[in-house]
């Protein structure tokens, strides 16, 4: 079955161009790869998954799910697909970003990319096998990125830093965040063994 289309290159493509035509504009007032790559693209990232790695509100899961050996394996790849090739933009963004300015180095963007790009993405996967409405995934992850960015405040309270979402962004300083993003990872693949025990509870009906 198709997966993504034509449509999903081109936003992709677009919105990373445009990263980096502001990655040269932007000035040295703007922390630019934890706003980009911590923020923005994990978002987008998220949107992918739950736009065109949708699971139960694709139209055809009923015929999907019956044609699949295991539900795990189908939202597995799809996921995989829809994460892998979003992702690739991001790393193109990051390679030819770093052309105009260079705040960090390749190895640390991708560190502060992955965690919450993944925890994100691996929720809307989540919330994609339970509901069946179009575009329900994405709004909820829309809603819990959002909620992540108001509640900020909240690393003045001691051990939040550790498991808040977009600490680099928030406070570049903090030393423990790659204990942040270990953690922050940890808790994504808790979510895939939600999914899995979730589809192998329907692979049994």
């Amino acid at each position: 079955m198709k997966i993504i289309g034509i449509n999903f290159f081109i936003i992709s493509a677009a919105f990373t161009s445009a990263l980096i035509v502001l990655s040269a504009i932007a000035g040295e007032l703007l922390h630019f790869y934890p706003v980009s790559f911590e923020v923005m693209f994990p978002f987008f990232v998220t949107i992918a998954v739950g736009e065109w790695g949708k699971t139960r509100a694709d139209s055809n899961f009923d015929m999907i799910a019956a044609q699949s050996n295991s539900l795990f394996r189908w939202v597995l790849l799809r996921y995989v697909i829809t994460f892998g090739i979003s992702s690739l933009f991001a790393v193109f963004c990051m390679v030819f970003s770093s052309a105009f300015r260079y705040e960090l180095p390749l190895w640390e963007l991708l560190i502060i990319y992955f965690p919450p790009a993944f925890f994100l993405s691996s929720l809307c996967a989540l919330f994609g096998i339970y509901y069946t409405g179009e575009h329900i995934a994405t709004l909820a992850c829309g809603i819990v990125w959002l909620i992540v960015l108001l509640i900020r405040s909240l690393l003045r309270i001691s051990g939040v830093e550790y498991i808040y979402l977009f600490i680099r962004y928030a406070d570049e300083q903090n030393s423990v965040w790659l204990w942040n993003k270990c953690i922050v990872t940890v808790i994504g693949l808790s979510l895939w063994g939600i999914i899995y025990s979730k589809c192998i509870r329907t692979d049994m009906f």
